[in-house]
């Protein structure tokens, strides 16, 4: 419900907007890797569903990389006191076989679709043993001739080769350390552009004349994938519930809050509260000037928000629902030359959310310059001296 009341400027005053919403949203930061913030939404959908719903109003449907990330969505989901059991988080068995390189524009018609499995066995099905793909030449033999490469499916935990492709020299390179598929996967990624998509005959052959009796992974995989398209090798399964291999097509994860948040996997098409990321808006839970704030913000690649509609202030209130202050800094401050206030985005500011007990026409060049602030307690604006030393929250513009 959105309630909104405007007053007519005068000289001394702006235009006053006042948004209330019902936000059914908790919020936890992580510090583990880039910024990023969780939100549990406390609404029964399908997996589908909540994943339309966290890419409209967030990033994604929520991605766990390691223990600590865990914690902090446990703890997000938990904020909020919810009845909820069940939470759907963004991990989803693939029930055919993929490319780990997803883009669509990287392939021409039909060519994501081009496979060389052994001749000598039928073709993997998903219900089957085999998660991951390599390639051989064959008996061991060196590959001199551009003789067709074997396809074969294996289990991705085996440490092989690998073949990594370059988008920069659009070429292949071998990559002579033994890997698991996820960990050769993490290093063309970070070393080049992904794992080899073989797209055609010609690249298949091309690829075997560069092998020496190696048998190499390439980047076509059935795994359990993130709702993001990454892959992680940390899980905290419930015993017995990571078996893609039923005759299930549609298999997704939740996470059992009754049961030490272990994962269980069940129908997608089931329906349950969920959890998002975004990471795009950040606050952190630090004591920092206005300067001190925005120059932390930039070093991180981002900046402080600005909140020039009504939508960004809504999700500003979702974020400092977790502040550890009163009041959290905006990107918003105020010229004494001008007698205006602007953001730190290079425009003045048109939409705005001044608390109504506050008097903007009040003097604001005192000895101290003045920042503007949200106020925690009713998510509405005021203004501080910048020495003040409050929680913040930095955005990443895209």
């Amino acid at each position: 419900m959105i309630k909104a009341k405007t007053e007519f400027s005068t000289s001394t005053e702006m235009e006053r907007i006042t948004c209330m919403s019902l936000l059914l949203t908790a919020v936890v930061s992580s510090s583990a890797r880039a910024p990023r913030q969780y939100h549990f939404v406390n609404q029964k959908k399908s997996w589908t569903e909540a994943q339309s719903y966290c890419r409209e109003k967030y990033t994604d449907l929520v991605t766990i990389s390691d223990i600590q990330e865990q914690n902090d969505i446990e703890q997000a989901i938990k904020r909020v006191n919810s009845n909820a059991d069940r939470v759907w988080i963004g991990l989803r068995s693939t029930d055919s076989w993929i490319w780990s390189l997803s883009d669509p524009a990287f392939y021409r018609e039909h060519e994501s679709q081009y496979r060389n499995w052994d001749k000598t066995t039928r073709k993997p099905q998903p219900e089957e043993d085999g998660d991951c793909v390599f390639m051989d030449c064959g008996n061991g033999q060196h590959c001199a001739k551009a003789s067709k490469g074997q396809w074969h499916d294996v289990d991705c935990s085996y440490l092989l080769y690998f073949i990594c492709y370059n988008g920069s020299s659009k070429g292949f390179i071998i990559v002579q350390e033994q890997k698991n598929w996820t960990e050769a996967q993490k290093y063309c990624r970070e070393s080049h552009t992904d794992l080899a998509s073989v797209r055609n005959q010609t690249e298949n052959e091309e690829i075997q004349n560069m092998l020496t009796g190696n048998q190499v992974w390439i980047g076509l995989h059935r795994l359990w994938v993130w709702s993001d398209n990454s892959t992680s090798t940390f899980t905290h399964w419930k015993p017995g519930f990571n078996n893609i291999r039923n005759n299930r097509n549609s298999v997704c994860t939740s996470v059992v809050i009754s049961d030490e948040g272990q994962w269980t996997d069940e129908e997608c098409s089931e329906k349950h509260p969920f959890v998002c990321y975004d990471d795009n808006l950040v606050l952190v839970r630090e004591n920092k000037t206005w300067t001190e704030a925005l120059r932390r913000c930039r070093n991180m690649d981002m900046d402080l928000v600005s909140v020039d509609s009504e939508q960004m202030q809504q999700r500003v209130m979702n974020v400092t629902s977790s502040a550890l202050s009163d009041h959290v800094w905006l990107g918003l401050r105020h010229s004494c030359k001008l007698g205006l206030w602007f953001w730190v985005k290079s425009h003045t500011m048109c939409y705005d959310q001044w608390a109504s007990d506050y008097d903007i026409g009040l003097d604001e060049c005192d000895q101290t310059v003045r920042s503007g602030a949200i106020r925690t307690r009713d998510n509405h604006w005021i203004s501080l001296p910048e020495t003040k030393e409050i929680n913040f929250i930095c955005i990443k513009y895209m």
